[in-house]
């Protein structure tokens, strides 16, 4: 007979050619009847009802209810009643221990959480400590600006060491770092000879924020290779990317800082809110993500600038405040 002809499924009555009906149709059918794979007295089942037959199936293989705490006995759902009465002494004393195990990490997140709170308050007191060491010390620059008759180069030495002293005494005075923060880079002229890439000492967005680093590539990079100093961005993982939103956004600040007045400072803004997920998204390894910035940052001729009012490289030096935009 033609196997293009018209037939009904037997089970479904859905219509098509014998050859598909009784081919690929037959393997999709959901009112196919199918054997139980436990093969209990039901016998066969239409496919569409297997999952919910099985869920019930008197012989399906299933974990006991006590598996959680520790019960590793499969067994047929027909036996599980009888289980339970035998094994309830064994199911107590699981449920014993493991509420013994519980009461111990308890009890030892308990004296974690004391331990920190005291260190918490010791650290505290050693930033009020350290605040008032550098406001003495800024005072004592202060006065010596204004008693001593000193050379001008002395004194751009003293403007840069005092901006820096103020800087420290406004954030919280603890090894983390926190945005505005002051970057020196040294040894300026070897790292655009030897066309390195430098990395400041890492730095937080703000207490408890995201953790990231300050890229320099002196002797510039992609469009600005040669011509210009690139400065980047770089999210590295931190202590506090568990409570933070990822991917970062936002708009941060970077100043080039003239270092014999406190005017004609250098500046870039860039935002965080366009930028691609390998430079703005959770850091998961050791290293840093993918910097985030300006290859042409400043012109090389602005950079050497060395006049009365502008000069951003000195002793070899280059100083950078980064800071993040509200």
């Amino acid at each position: 007979e033609c196997p293009r002809r018209k037939v009904n499924c037997q089970y479904c009555h859905d219509r098509g050619e014998h050859e598909f009906i009784e081919g690929q149709h037959k393997e999709e059918c959901p009112k196919l009847p199918l054997a139980c794979p436990n093969k209990c007295e039901v016998g066969t089942v239409p496919r569409e009802d297997m999952e919910a037959h099985r869920k019930k199936c008197p012989l399906e293989m299933i974990q006991c209810d006590y598996h959680n705490v520790g019960c590793e006995v499969r067994m047929a759902r027909k036996d599980q009643v009888k289980h339970k009465k035998e094994k309830m002494e064994d199911h107590l004393m699981m449920m014993q221990l493991r509420l013994a195990k519980t009461e111990s990490k308890l009890e030892s997140t308990e004296k974690r959480v004391s331990k920190l709170e005291s260190i918490e308050k010791r650290v505290s007191r050693l930033e009020v400590m350290v605040e008032q060491r550098f406001e003495k010390r800024v005072n004592r620059l202060e006065v010596m600006m204004q008693q001593m008759v000193i050379s001008g180069e002395r004194q751009e030495e003293l403007l840069v060491s005092t901006r820096w002293f103020l800087h420290l005494s406004s954030v919280a005075a603890s090894c983390d770092q926190v945005c505005p923060v002051i970057v020196k880079m040294t040894q300026f002229s070897k790292q655009q000879q030897g066309n390195a890439r430098w990395y400041s000492e890492p730095f937080y967005t703000h207490k408890k924020g995201y953790k990231m680093c300050l890229r320099v590539d002196a002797a510039g990079n992609g469009r600005g290779e040669g011509t210009h100093l690139s400065v980047f961005l770089c999210l590295m993982k931190g202590p506090h990317d568990d409570e933070l939103r990822w991917p970062l956004r936002g708009e941060f600040e970077v100043k080039l800082l003239n270092q014999i007045s406190d005017s004609e400072h250098h500046r870039h803004s860039w935002s965080y809110d366009n930028a691609p997920n390998r430079s703005a998204g959770r850091v998961t390894d050791g290293g840093r993500a993918e910097g985030w910035g300006h290859d042409k940052f400043i012109f090389n001729e602005d950079l050497h600038k060395n006049d009365a009012k502008c000069q951003f490289i000195k002793n070899d030096c280059i100083f950078f405040q980064v800071s993040q935009k509200q």
